[in-house]
C-alpha cells in the first residue's frame, strides 16, 4: 500500500465526516516499515448506536485500536491527530517528505511512532469493512498530545484540540446525532477536550462516559466547567506554552486543493509570522493542512486550533 491509498481509505469521499480527518500524519507513514501482519486488536463488543458520536481519547496506538474495534461495529473512525509525528525529513517535495539519511533527527516531545504503525497495520482491515456512508463517527485522539515542554533542541510536536476540530452541534443534529460518548481511561478529562464537550453540552448535546475495553454501558454524564483560575491557566498555557521553534525542516507550506482552488498565499499570511522563510511544497494529499514549526493549524476558515 502507498501513503495515498492509505489516506483514501481513512478519508473516503462518501463520508459526511471526511473533512474532520486530519491529513497531517499520512505523509509520515512508511508502509513497508510500519505494516505488520501480527498487529492484534482485542475483541470489543459494541452495539451500533446511530444517534451517537464517539470521541476516543486514548494514548498512542490504543486510540487507533479502539477506532478499528468500533469500526467492526459499524462506526466510521475519524483520525484527529493534529501534530507532525517527527522531524525525520530534510525537506518537503511534491512527492512528500524527503527522509534524512543521517542520524541527525532530534528527539520528539510526543512519541507518535506507535500511531504510525497502528494506522498502517489496520488499514487493510478498515478497507474490508462494509461501512455505511452514514456510519456514525468515532473521533480518535492521542491522549498524550499535550506532552511536556521537552528539552532544548527537541522537536516540539505538542498539540491540542478545540471545538473547530469537530463538527458543530447543528451539523451533528442534521446527521441524526443527539449524544456524544467520551471514551477515556480515567475519570479525569483532558482540559482541551473538556472545553470541547462543555461547548457541545451548552448547546444541548447529551453526554456520556465509557471506559475503554469494558462492557459497553455508557454512563450519562454532566460535565462541569473548571474554576476560573484553572480556565485562565489553560488559556495562557495554550497561548504561551506552545512555542515555535527554528527547525528548517518544518518551515513549509502545503498547497490547498479544496474544491480545486489553491490558497497558498492566503494560508502563508494566516499561519506564518512575518519574515518567516517558506519552502513551498505541494503534497499529493487533498484537503487542508499546514503544520508550522511543530504547531498544527486547522485551516478550515483559517482558524488556529493548536
Amino acid at each position: 500500500m502507498t501513503n495515498d491509498s492509505i489516506y483514501e481509505i481513512w478519508r473516503p469521499d462518501n463520508s459526511p465526516w471526511t473533512q474532520w480527518v486530519k491529513p497531517v500524519v499520512f505523509p509520515f507513514l512508511r508502509p513497508p516499515a510500519h505494516e505488520r501482519d501480527d498487529y492484534v486488536i482485542q475483541d470489543w463488543r459494541i452495539p451500533l448506536c446511530a444517534d451517537a458520536a464517539i470521541i476516543v481519547d486514548l494514548p498512542g496506538a490504543e486510540g487507533v485500536s479502539a477506532g478499528i474495534a468500533m469500526a467492526r461495529a459499524g462506526y466510521r473512525p475519524v483520525l484527529v491527530y493534529n501534530a507532525c509525528p517527527n522531524a525525520d525529513y530534510r525537506e518537503m517535495s511534491e512527492f512528500g517528505p524527503q527522509w534524512r539519511t543521517d542520524s541527525g533527527s532530534p528527539p520528539v516531545v510526543v512519541d507518535m511512532s506507535s500511531i504510525l504503525t497502528a494506522i498502517c497495520a489496520t488499514t487493510k482491515e478498515l478497507a474490508s469493512l462494509p461501512l455505511s456512508e452514514e456510519a456514525p463517527p468515532v473521533f480518535v485522539l492521542d491522549a498524550n498530545r499535550r506532552g511536556f515542554p521537552g528539552e532544548p533542541g527537541w522537536f516540539d510536536n505538542r498539540s491540542f484540540v478545540t471545538a473547530s476540530d469537530f463538527p458543530s452541534v447543528d451539523y451533528l443534529r442534521r446527521h441524526r446525532i443527539s449524544r456524544v460518548i467520551l471514551v477515556q481511561p480515567t475519570s479525569k478529562t483532558n482540559s482541551d477536550i473538556l472545553r470541547v464537550v462543555l461547548h457541545m453540552q451548552r448547546l444541548g448535546m447529551a453526554m456520556a462516559l465509557q471506559s475503554p475495553w469494558d462492557s459497553w454501558a455508557p454512563r450519562p454524564h454532566v460535565f462541569k466547567p473548571p474554576i476560573f483560575l484553572v480556565t485562565a491557566w489553560e488559556w495562557l498555557r495554550q497561548k504561551l506554552g506552545y512555542r515555535r521553534n527554528d527547525f528548517d525542516s518544518v518551515r513549509f507550506l502545503v498547497s490547498l486543493r479544496q474544491n480545486g482552488v489553491g490558497h497558498d498565499k492566503t494560508c502563508a499570511d494566516a499561519i506564518l509570522p512575518k519574515g518567516h522563510a517558506l519552502a513551498e511544497a505541494t503534497l499529493p494529499l487533498p484537503g487542508l493542512w499546514a503544520p508550522t514549526d511543530g504547531i498544527p493549524v486547522n485551516l478550515e476558515g483559517l482558524g488556529e486550533v493548536g
